[in-house]
């Protein structure tokens, strides 16, 4: 039944995607990201007296953020493109040189998962208040959703197929 091996590789390569253009995107845009990455930081929609007391604009805190931000893009489009085509190479192989050949895809989906998580859930939002911020209302759901997609096709590429 070679069907599911089909649909997993399907799966894989939409996260490769995802990876790819983001990647592209944030790094066409540096400048662009860093400023957002600074706005949330700097928790600039977050009322003064309300909230942590570590607001900063420093400069490697924004460029770690940064860093997260396209390093999740750079695990999906590693995990998502090469792993798919790994798993391609081996759709026709054996039950357990399959299984060994998924490896890549679900690590790189797994991590692409992790950093959404990190970035967005953790960071921005518990740590720096994004949600006060209205011009990002939408952007950590956006994150949520994108990491639980993630996280269900990381699972079912990592069962074991009907072979």
């Amino acid at each position: 039944m070679k069907t599911m091996r089909y649909v997993k590789i399907f799966l894989v390569l939409s996260i490769g995607i995802w990876g790819l253009l983001g990647t592209i995107g944030n790094l066409s845009s540096l400048p662009d990201i860093y400023a957002e990455v600074r706005e949330v930081t700097t928790m600039s929609g977050v009322p003064e007296g309300v909230g942590p007391p570590w607001r900063t604009a420093n400069p490697l805190v924004v460029w770690a953020g940064v860093a997260v931000i396209v390093l999740g893009k750079i695990a999906a489009l590693i995990g998502g493109g090469f792993g798919s085509a790994i798993m391609l190479r081996h759709v026709n192989d054996t039950p357990a040189n399959f299984r060994k050949s998924k490896w890549l895809a679900i690590a790189g989906c797994g991590l692409a998962f992790g950093l959404l998580i990190l970035s967005f859930t953790i960071i921005a939002e518990s740590a720096f208040f994004m949600f006060y911020n209205l011009r990002y209302e939408g952007a950590a759901a956006l994150a949520f959703r994108l990491a639980g997609s993630f996280a269900l096709i990381t699972l079912f590429v990592a069962q074991a197929e009907p072979d």
